[in-house]
């Protein structure tokens, strides 16, 4: 009798334990709140720059969701993915993170779909016809795989499918479920600011036209706001642009212009500079199918040797290249071609850890000239692209005959190691036009235009890419420019938009833009065939494996229990 009391009172003190550990547990998981990632490439994880955007909300982020519905199994994918981001922005927003799915199809006739469509068009979104081939059944359904977000009285789009012409169907989900976060905070971060940062694309030089930036300039302007600066008709350029490109000019800079950016510089101005020494176009090759090489007249060699950096008349010859289609015989009538390594075309690796190569693989280019940097007091350099470890460096004038290369190259010759092509500095720089201003001229810049001359700058930076064809994208047959980075006889995409994103978010303090952007999720596919050949296997370990292990439990507990309560 005393034996029963004995052990009914241990297990009433047990199970009192056994409370009071679940309710400290429940009262500390609601003070301290902490989550455990436990995929490899950290998918639930939020990046640090987007935990801190939405604990500062100060107002409802409502985004209404266009992926509802009856659809393939992929944009599920991407709709539960977009749901689970959602989600996980609600824990760090709370109540200020709000979301809804819709499907804008249904109940709608003929003339009401095709009104929402126009509606969600003219807002930003991208409908999409999406075929559907189930055995003997064929069926057609307009997807809109967007949202609008709503934040203050203002509205983005974002198109969260990411459909790239010539990338696999699968590949094209992952990278649109890998780059959710970014969108979306982008998209909340714009909204946030005031106004938007000012970019100046400073024009007048024979720089490149818009349809030859187009993409480049589309996704920056979706954050920044872009201008167009000429020098020859401005006083000077204004000190509230964060940052100004300048895109592969080709003629002469005046010294009025030159002024102009240098002064913008001193003031603790941003400069990305795409320039290149030598006139050499792939166009010119297919026209005239060999030429000479030239300098373009730039006048800018003294201004970048007095920051730093010295662009070389030079072109960059490397074995890890792009190929050209050559003309290697007839059959019949019709011509046929090859592909060729194109020593001309290297594909530049990232140089270092600096962020702004942070995912970066490699990036295309064409006859692309190299960079010395100078030693220079109170400068900071980091090279960001250079060439492979077999390059060579051709100076003007030089002979580009393509039909060379046809003919195996002597690898002996490419004995250069890392070319720079694109470089980084930091810090304060010497103007250029120190010690060269009249003194008349000092007195009008200080009493009559209020634009005290500096001689040296604050601190700031500026990125130098000896390649302007980086930032060219193709352009179709229709005259429609084609994603930045395709590479249009491979049909390759490398990461020239990426980088030049990450270059100017860098120059203009929006790092948390490239931590976003660099967020990648690596795609784990079924094998297909060990599927089907292991499905029965893998069918019974499933199904049998819990019953096992419950029977085991059970069969346990029994005879323990026994032997406690056999005396």
């Amino acid at each position: 009798m005393n034996s029963k009391r004995t052990y009914k009172r241990e297990a009433l003190i047990q199970l009192s334990i056994v409370i009071g550990i679940v309710v400290a547990l429940n009262v500390l998981s609601s003070a301290v709140f902490t989550r455990v990632d436990l995929t490899a490439d950290k998918r639930f994880t939020l990046t640090d720059s987007t935990r801190q955007l939405l604990r500062k909300l100060d107002d409802v982020v409502f985004v209404k969701i266009y992926l509802e519905g009856d659809f393939p199994a992929g944009f599920k994918r991407l709709a539960n993915g977009t749901k689970e981001l959602l989600n996980e922005f609600k824990v760090y927003g709370g109540d200020k993170i709000q979301y809804e799915f819709e499907d804008p199809t249904k109940g709608k006739n003929d003339k009401e779909l095709q009104d929402i469509l126009k509606e969600l068009a003219q807002k930003g979104l991208e409908p999409t016809n999406v075929k559907n081939n189930a055995g003997d059944e064929y069926s057609e359904k307009i997807i809109v795989p967007g949202a609008i977000v709503n934040y203050k009285g203002h509205q983005v789009a974002v198109n969260l499918l990411e459909n790239t012409p010539g990338t696999v169907a699968q590949e094209a989900l992952n990278n649109s479920i890998a780059h959710l976060e970014d969108k979306f905070s982008q998209a909340i971060e714009s909204m946030s600011l005031i106004r938007a940062p000012k970019i100046g694309f400073i024009r007048g030089h024979g720089e490149m036209n818009n349809i030859a930036t187009a993409d480049l300039t589309t996704t920056m302007s979706a954050f920044y706001d872009l201008r167009i600066i000429y020098p020859d008709s401005v006083t000077e350029i204004a000190k509230d642009f964060k940052a100004i490109v300048i895109a592969k000019p080709t003629k002469t800079f005046s010294e009025q212009d030159k002024f102009k950016i240098d002064q913008y510089l001193m003031n603790g101005g941003k400069i990305l500079w795409l320039v290149e020494a030598l006139n050499a176009e792939l166009d010119t090759v297919i026209a005239r199918r060999s030429f000479l090489t030239v300098d373009y007249p730039l006048n800018l060699e003294d201004q970048l040797f007095r920051y730093g950096i010295r662009v070389n008349p030079a072109l960059v010859l490397d074995l890890q290249c792009n190929p050209v289609p050559l003309l290697v015989s007839y059959e019949g009538t019709k011509p046929k071609f090859n592909l060729f390594p194109c020593y001309y075309f290297p594909v530049f690796a990232a140089g270092s850890t600096h962020p702004i190569d942070k995912g970066i693989t490699a990036v295309s280019s064409s006859f692309a000239s190299s960079l010395d940097t100078l030693a220079l007091k109170g400068v900071q350099k980091t090279v960001l692209l250079s060439s492979s470890d077999h390059s060579k460096l051709v100076f003007t004038p030089w002979m580009v005959d393509f039909k060379e290369l046809k003919s195996r190259p002597d690898e002996s010759q490419y004995n250069k190691k890392k070319l720079i092509s694109a470089v980084l500095l930091e810090g304060t720089f010497p103007s250029v036009f120190a010690n060269r201003i009249a003194p008349e001229m000092l007195t009008t810049l200080n009493d009559s235009l209020k634009m005290p001359f500096r001689e040296k700058s604050v601190e700031t930076k500026m990125i130098v890419i000896a390649d302007g064809d980086i930032a060219k994208n193709e352009v179709n047959a229709q005259g429609q420019p084609l994603t930045l980075g395709y590479y249009r006889f491979t049909g390759e995409y490398f990461s020239n938009k990426n980088f030049l994103l990450n270059c100017i978010d860098y120059l203009t303090g929006f790092t948390q833009h490239i931590d976003t952007r660099s967020k990648t999720v690596q795609l784990r596919l079924l094998d297909n065939t060990k599927v089907t050949a292991e499905k029965t296997k893998w069918q019974l370990i499933n199904t049998l494996v819990p019953i096992g292990l419950l029977i085991v439990f059970g069969l346990m507990f029994n005879f323990i229990r026994n032997r406690k309560f056999a005396h």
